[in-house]
């Protein structure tokens, strides 16, 4: 005789079924890691461009203010960086900006801004992003 009977069928199905319980989970935890990476890594381009925008202005300042992800996209993109027309697009969310004059002297030396990293849920480690001259720092929110 030949085929499988339906025990056999039934045993390959709940094989199947355990595979799929195992490697759903683990996908989905990777699909969030990699969102993050790729918006710090979208974030560290931005860092470099107000680097850029700094050496060329005028006493090395940093940008007073940037109250838009429109704002930011004019300014990175003009100095060397590529965001994409939206955030959604992007995959992050511009949080907030703070040029910083340390000394009263009209000259931001530093700045502070942070990011969301969108499409990964509040519990995912390093999905707040804070960026500043010195670095990008992956904290949980």
């Amino acid at each position: 005789m030949n085929g499988f009977t339906l025990i056999e069928l039934m045993i390959v199905v709940a094989i199947i079924g355990i595979l799929a319980s195992i490697a759903v989970p683990n996908f989905v935890a990777y699909r969030n890691k990699s969102r993050v990476a790729s918006a710090a890594s979208s974030i560290a381009s931005v860092r470099a461009a107000l680097a850029g925008y700094a050496a060329e202005s005028d006493g090395n300042s940093y940008p007073a203010a940037i109250s838009s992800y429109g704002d930011l996209t004019t300014i990175v993109n003009a100095n060397g960086a590529t965001l994409k027309a939206t955030e959604v697009e992007q995959g992050i969310e511009l949080r907030g900006y703070a040029g910083i004059d340390a000394d009263s002297d009209q000259i931001r030396e530093t700045y502070t801004m942070s990011f969301l990293a969108t499409g990964v849920p509040s519990t995912i480690m390093g999905r707040l992003i804070l960026v500043s001259p010195s670095g990008v720092d992956r904290e949980k929110e």
